[in-house]
C-alpha cells in the first residue's frame, strides 16, 4: 500500500477485526504518528452492513486509549463512495495532494490510471476526525 509518498506493509501493522457469527467480515489497519492515529486500510466484506462503521468506532476508541487527538486517513480522488462514508462519520477534508497518485506509481506501477467511475486516478485526499 502506498500513500502520501510512504510505503505501508499492512500485514505488519496493528489492526482490528470485525466478526459476525464467528466469521471475519472486516479488517482495519492503523499506525500511530505523533498525536494522530492513521487508518491505513479498511475493508468490509459486505457493503451497507455496518461493518465499516463498527471498525471506525473501534479505532476511535483505540486512538483515544493511545492518547491521540485525531484520526487521519488518505483516500484517492476517485473514491467518492468512501469520501461520503467518511464525512458521514465525522471526518472532514483537510488536505489535497495533487499528483500524489502519479508519484505513487513510481513505487507501485500496478496502480491503474482510471479509478472508480472511470475517474482519472491522480490525487490524494486527506480526511481528519478529532478524537474527543
Amino acid at each position: 500500500m502506498v500513500g502520501h509518498d510512504t510505503v505501508f506493509r499492512p500485514a505488519t501493522l496493528p489492526g482490528l477485526l470485525a466478526e459476525r457469527d464467528g466469521e471475519i467480515v472486516g479488517v482495519l489497519t492503523y499506525t500511530q504518528v505523533g498525536d494522530a492515529v492513521e487508518v491505513v486500510t479498511i475493508d468490509a466484506l459486505h457493503r451497507l452492513a455496518g461493518i465499516g462503521t463498527a471498525l471506525i468506532d473501534a479505532v476511535v476508541e483505540v486512538a483515544a486509549e493511545l492518547g491521540a487527538t485525531r484520526l487521519v486517513l488518505t483516500t484517492t480522488n476517485d473514491n467518492v463512495d468512501a469520501i461520503r462514508f467518511y464525512q458521514r462519520r465525522g471526518f472532514r477534508l483537510t488536505g489535497l495532494r495533487p499528483g500524489a497518485v502519479n508519484r505513487s506509481r513510481q513505487l507501485k506501477p500496478e496502480i491503474p490510471l482510471l479509478g472508480a467511475y472511470d475517474i482519472p486516478l491522480t490525487d490524494e485526499l486527506e480526511l481528519t476526525r478529532p478524537i474527543v
